[in-house]
């Protein structure tokens, strides 16, 4: 459960002032996979939304009534005792002792704090952070073995988890081959394992997606619709729930539906949205870029966080104030140093003015023409590490 509400409530104001500096910026950037999305980043294609359009900031992003973590009031559905918030003693909405499958944090797994974590490069980097990262990235294939060996090593040290099993188009089954349930043994064997991992682990807590970045229609052609991929994310979340492996039947495991941050901006995530049964969290994906997408068209300037990720938060807020995971970001390495620094000083800001964002994870890799790394900057560095250390990141999870 997560620790440290009260800090957070004095350090809000200036750093809401900080996210109001950072919600000026009214350009959207995006990530830069061109590989499998196993191994990559949200490869949407930034575009500029003008001032008053649907992807323009708001300053400081959205907040709730309160603001920031320390008043954090929490997703899920109103008159919930889920959500990643607390109740009227201040407690996180739902208690160990409560009704039979009940998890401390509701549907996001967490309590008042975020939980700061990153891709598996990023555990590199722990020594210089600082701190063990709360929750890791992980990208795998449907088929393939939960967990491996550096899975293994992550949950043995503490780290939960956020997974991918995805497919792919020409080496895997397409939306209607697994609607039809013509993938339900290898399913529902992987499904097991990451149940079992939690138990065997101790981790109250770990997070699956089916598909990430399903909107980004480059890399899924071939496999389906919009309709057709809601139909087999139903289909899937079936399976755990006939197993009772989710976290409200007494089961461990929580669903993250992660979209390019552009899905949110364009209003396309409606189309891929399977509906609040089926998902526990909101999650985006979107990076700084500086127009290393397009080498030799010229550069672009920066974007801030607010510009990239108020539109998933609100796209939470009116589906019943449900959790959000900035389930990737980053910042490639500008010219001027300072650029790479002060997007993570926004983010922290972001992050602190926005109650209902659950966790955040630095993606520290590169793909073709966009590096995105911040181990050789120690500015970047300590930006980060103060990042990690903030009261409102020290979000952990119940042993259980």
């Amino acid at each position: 459960m997560h620790v440290g509400g009260l800090a957070r409530a004095r350090t809000h104001r200036w750093r809401a002032s900080l996210a109001a500096l950072a919600g000026l910026v009214l350009l959207a950037g995006a990530g830069c996979s061109t590989g499998p999305q196993w191994v990559g980043a949200d490869s949407g294609i930034g575009v500029s939304p003008a001032p008053g359009s649907p992807g323009a900031a708001s300053p400081g992003g959205i907040t709730a009534p309160g603001g920031g973590h320390g008043g954090k009031t929490g997703g899920g559905t109103p008159d919930s005792t889920g959500g990643s918030g607390t109740g009227p003693d201040g407690s996180s909405g739902n208690v160990p002792g409560g009704p039979s499958g009940s998890t401390p944090g509701g549907p996001s797994g967490t309590g008042r704090a975020v939980l700061f974590g990153g891709d598996v490069p990023l555990t590199k980097e722990e020594p210089q952070l600082g701190r063990r990262l709360a929750i890791v990235r992980v990208y795998d294939l449907i088929g393939q073995h939960f967990p491996n060996r550096r899975e293994a090593t992550l949950l043995s040290q503490g780290s939960t988890i956020l997974v991918s099993f995805d497919t792919y188009p020409g080496h895997g089954p397409s939306y209607a081959s697994i609607a039809a349930g013509r993938e339900d043994g290898t399913i529902r064997a992987f499904l097991d394992s990451v149940e079992q991992a939690a138990v065997e682990y101790r981790l109250r807590a770990i997070y699956v997606t089916f598909e990430h970045e399903a909107n980004n229609e480059s890399l899924h052609a071939g496999l389906g619709s919009p309709a057709e991929f809601v139909r087999a994310w139903d289909h899937v979340h079936q399976l755990a729930v006939d197993a009772h492996l989710d976290w409200n039947q007494g089961g461990r495991l929580h669903w993250v539906l992660i979209l390019t941050h552009w899905g949110y901006i364009n209003k396309s995530a409606s189309s891929y949205w399977p509906g609040a049964g089926e998902a526990d969290i909101i999650a985006a994906d979107g990076y700084n870029t500086g127009g290393c997408r397009h080498p030799g068209r010229g550069g672009q300037d920066p974007v801030s966080p607010a510009s990239l990720f108020s539109d998933v938060v609100s796209f939470a807020v009116a589906h019943g104030r449900m959790p959000v995971f900035i389930a990737e970001w980053g910042s490639v390495a500008y010219p001027s140093p300072g650029v790479q620094v002060n997007f993570i000083r926004q983010m922290q800001a972001f992050v602190d003015a926005n109650p209902l964002i659950a966790a955040a994870l630095y993606w520290d890799s590169e793909v073709p023409h966009c590096n995105y790394e911040i181990n050789n900057s120690s500015s970047s560095l300590a930006a980060l590490a103060s990042m990690g250390h903030a009261p409102d990141m020290q979000g952990q999870l119940a042993g259980g």
